[in-house]
């Protein structure tokens, strides 16, 4: 079932609480703060041949081995590395507009659920992506080594694994939401 991005106002239920108000406050700012200060620390490293080989190349088990760290690729690098950050600041984003209206302190379940299931969605897209990227990261950095010195780094983390499994909890979470939430909205109509 879609739902839309308008709610409502009947759908709307006041938040009670400053607590709630203020958590939701700061974790709007934490995600803003999360969202700049991950776009600047991944220019940072993809900007110095020694921090890709330091952070990038450490991370992917190339360090002793020869790496293209001219311009075009750590352009290509820092490119392939924007695409799980890209589905990171969407995440970012859901949460952000979740925090914002609890904040103005009206919650609507139908608008909460769609923010967590979109939250859940992008968290599974980058449990997959980040172990694609790594690969696609040491091809590029090692594609100006001779044939026989150039490699393939297929890894898989735990990290992506525990991505994937809060991903898929907090999908289920926002489904149980909405579903609660239609059947509230089916009881009052008894009613």
């Amino acid at each position: 079932m879609l739902i839309s991005n308008t709610t409502p106002q009947a759908l709307i239920t006041p938040v009670h609480g400053r607590s709630l108000t203020r958590i939701a406050s700061g974790l709007r700012l934490a995600t803003v703060f999360g969202a700049v200060t991950t776009q600047c620390i991944l220019a940072w490293v993809w900007l110095s041949p020694d921090r890709v080989v330091t952070f990038i190349a450490a991370r992917l088990r190339l360090e002793h081995v020869p790496l293209a760290l001219d311009d075009g690729s750590r352009a290509l690098g820092f490119s392939i590395s924007m695409v799980p950050v890209a589905v990171l600041f969407y995440a970012l984003y859901q949460v952000y507009r979740l925090c914002d209206g609890l904040r103005r302190g009206a919650v609507s379940w139908q608008l909460s659920a769609l923010h967590l299931q979109r939250i859940g969605w992008a968290m599974l897209a980058i449990s997959v992506l980040r172990p694609l990227t790594n690969t696609f990261l040491s091809v590029v950095l090692t594609l100006a080594n001779a044939a026989d010195d150039r490699h393939i780094v297929v890894a898989l983390s735990t990290d992506d694994a525990m991505i994937a499994i809060l991903g898929g909890l907090v999908l289920v979470l926002g489904r149980v939401m909405s579903e609660a939430g239609l059947i509230a909205l089916e009881n009052e109509q008894i009613i």
